[in-house]
């Protein structure tokens, strides 16, 4: 998710706009870079597509239709644009119907520049949209468009209103890369102080922002600054920086020709016509072939060769017209009225002039204005209509002056901004040579510290290793001690261990012999001889196990099964095969070799008789099963299907009070012995069975003991 929020629509929507309005001089600067990925992108942006849903989804379908803008690919563009508008009314993402109407108005400044009227009315058809949702992010590049669509008009005013939104959203939103060229209002409309001071409060938000000045958009900023107030020296030395690491053939056009255009405006034609040579002009398309006409006549036109000037002039107002756009449309007039005024041609140069003055005078453009008035004076003059040469005379003095103030106070604006960014050098080269100065002191002073330290360290060098051998040699003594008395608490640990499970099973062994020689004694009151005898019979080889078994702490798995099954044959025998029982074994247990303590199971066997089936009226069942889990955990499960301990909990049973507290808890405490010396967790759980109805269902009783083997 996270690469369509930083790659939305909206961020390519401002790479596009600046691709394809020459205008927007300082967002060209990343073009290149664009267009060079540009497949990578739209391949990237397919491939995760599938994947994507909702907002996520549209947002890339948008993603993708922006990428074929770079392809001049007009129906994908809008197949992929419809495809996310559809997408986000069928969720409906507010913000996602925004984007689609932002996007339209980029589409139509990019395939439709002369349909102005068309991009303005999507672009608020965006904003209509941002105000149904409380998310504003981005919705600067919508404020950013407009602002375009009357500034490409020279309707300043309006423009500046559209770029203080844009401003105002753009800091609110941290997203400056939108108002980088919020000076070129003011420059050209010949606001030169102001479009300074915008410049440096721009540089001034992004120090702020990112800790640096953006040091490509200063170098054309301060390019074109210097070139509309005449400095072509200094503007051409801007431009030199500009394009230092740039690849002129790949740049977009505005570059182009403004540098071979400042060649020409310093006098060095032989520069300024190699640089238009290295422009193929049939690779140019309708949208940059215009700037390279109007630049190349200008080129012409400062070398008076007026003729060849003309025809380029003609060509680049006829393309300006089609896309309306009103600021070179304005410059192309009076470079027309110069050459046809040149020409002789006094009534064709008055046409082109009244045309641009009265662009001019509609967009408030100073130095346009005053070029206007003074082509009027030239022609009337030349014409000999006095009164009308002296009224236009008065008006161009007027406008010189007040363009030749606002030029004055730019270029002492501008002479501030480059001393502060010299003083900032100088201060800078003078904190190096102080540094360096400080340095070299403090590696001196360092060194003869270090000599010291190496004399000190070479006398006493003996003493502080032989305190140190001895200082070893405690801690040795210290560590053995502190290992052996460790060892020996762990031996004896071990050993009131040991002492407290045979005292275990001391009380068990007896526990278990007298209930059953109470067995063989209720058996007997019955006179039945025979079953009495061959009780006793196997009694006598339990009792004898049990005596064995109770020699040793361990005993196989073996042997306790043995022992487990004839006690419950006893006890089968004793109440009248009340109930049956079986006993199963994993396959992979090796019972011969694992080792159990003695008598582990038979107090819960004996348990779940007694309280269990003994009082059920009809045959119980008794299930035993022993099987691993995982490697190191033996598992008994006793199962019966008696009448629960709940339902024997009521019966009050005074034996069973007896039984657990002399039985099931000697070996709880035995088991958790083991849990204890072995470190695994061994425990007995519990479960009361419940049948299909609600009722009792017997219980089930899970003994897990660690595994050992012989």
């Amino acid at each position: 998710m996270y690469v369509y929020s930083n790659c939305s629509v909206f961020r390519w929507l401002g790479f596009f706009s600046k691709i394809w309005r020459p205008l927007l001089h300082l967002s060209l600067i990343v073009c290149p870079l664009a267009l060079i990925a540009q497949k990578e992108r739209i391949d990237s942006l397919k491939s995760v597509l599938p994947s994507l849903k909702d907002s996520a989804k549209t947002d890339c379908l948008y993603n993708i239709g922006i990428q074929y803008i770079f392809k001049k690919n007009k129906d994908s563009c809008l197949f992929y644009i419809n495809l996310g508008y559809e997408e986000s009314k069928r969720i409906n993402y507010i913000r996602g119907i925004a984007g689609y109407f932002c996007a339209e108005a980029g589409v139509k400044q990019s395939f439709q520049p002369q349909d102005i009227k068309g991009s303005e009315q999507s672009a608020r058809e965006a904003l209509k949209w941002y105000g149904l949702t409380g998310n504003k992010k981005e919705i600067e590049i919508v404020y950013f468009m407009i602002h375009r669509v009357f500034l490409n008009q020279s309707l300043y005013d309006s423009a500046d209103s559209y770029m203080q939104l844009t401003y105002y959203w753009s800091v609110k939103n941290e997203n400056l890369e939108w108002v980088g060229n919020c000076y070129e209002i003011y420059r050209d409309s010949g606001e030169y102080e102001q479009a300074f001071d915008a410049f440096q409060k721009i540089q001034r938000l992004r120090l702020q922002a990112t800790g640096k000045v953006d040091s490509m958009l200063e170098n054309y900023a301060l390019g074109e600054l210097y070139r509309r107030v005449e400095n072509y020296s200094t503007a051409l030395h801007y431009y030199q920086k500009l394009i230092k690491n740039m690849d002129l053939n790949k740049a977009n056009i505005w570059y182009r020709v403004s540098y071979p255009e400042l060649f020409a405006l310093n006098g060095k034609f032989d520069s300024a016509s190699y640089y238009y040579n290295q422009i193929d002009v049939k690779k140019c398309d309708r949208h940059e072939l215009p700037f390279y006409l109007v630049s190349k006549g200008e080129f012409y036109l400062l070398q008076n060769d007026y003729k060849q000037a003309l025809g380029y002039f003609q060509g680049a107002l006829k393309y300006h017209r089609e896309v309306n756009d009103i600021v070179q449309v304005n410059r192309t007039l009076f470079d027309l009225a110069k050459c046809y005024y040149e020409l002789q041609s006094n009534r064709t140069a008055l046409v082109y002039t009244r045309e641009g003055l009265s662009l001019s005078l509609l967009s408030r453009s100073k130095q346009y204005i005053r070029d206007g008035y003074q082509m009027l004076y030239y022609i009337y003059e030349k014409e000999h209509q006095s009164d009308s040469a002296f009224f236009y005379y008065k008006k161009y003095v007027i406008q010189k002056d007040l363009v030749a103030n606002d030029i004055v106070k730019a270029k002492f604006v501008a002479y501030n901004y480059e001393q502060k960014i010299n003083l900032l050098g100088e201060e800078g080269e003078a904190q190096k040579i102080n540094l360096a100065r400080e340095t070299f002191l403090r590696r001196t002073l360092i060194a003869g510290i270090l000599v010291i330290l190496l004399l000190g360290i070479v006398i006493f060098r003996n003493i502080v290793l032989n305190r140190r051998n001895d200082k070893q040699l405690l801690e040795y003594k210290l560590d053995m001690q502190k290992f052996e008395n460790k060892k020996a608490k762990v031996e004896l640990q071990q050993k009131a261990s040991e002492l407290e499970m045979k005292a275990l099973r001391a009380q068990m062994n007896p526990h278990f012999i007298f209930n059953s020689l109470n067995s063989i004694n209720r058996f007997i009151l019955q006179n039945n001889k025979a079953e009495a005898s061959g009780y006793l019979s196997k009694f006598s080889r339990l009792v004898r196990m049990i005596l064995q078994n109770s020699q040793a702490p361990l005993i196989t798995l073996e042997s306790e099964l043995e022992s487990l099954r004839l006690y419950l044959e006893l006890e089968s025998v004793r109440f009248d095969h009340h109930f049956e029982f079986t006993i199963s074994v994993e396959e992979d247990l090796e019972i011969s070799a694992l080792k159990v303590p003695p008598l582990i199971i038979q107090p819960y066997a004996e348990n779940a008789i007694w309280h269990g089936l003994m009082h059920k009226e009809e045959k119980g069942l008794l299930q035993i099963a022993f099987f691993l889990e995982g490697y190191d955990v033996l598992c008994c499960r006793i199962t019966d299907d008696g009448i629960g301990r709940k339902k024997s909990a009521e019966l009050k049973s005074k034996s069973a009070s007896i039984h657990k507290s002399m039985g099931m808890q000697i070996t709880a405490s035995r088991i958790e012995m083991l849990q204890q010396n072995k470190n695994i967790d061994a425990h007995i759980k519990i479960t009361d069975l419940v049948l299909p109805d609600g009722s009792a269902g017997g219980t089930e009783v899970l003994i897990k003991i660690p595994v050992i083997y012989d």
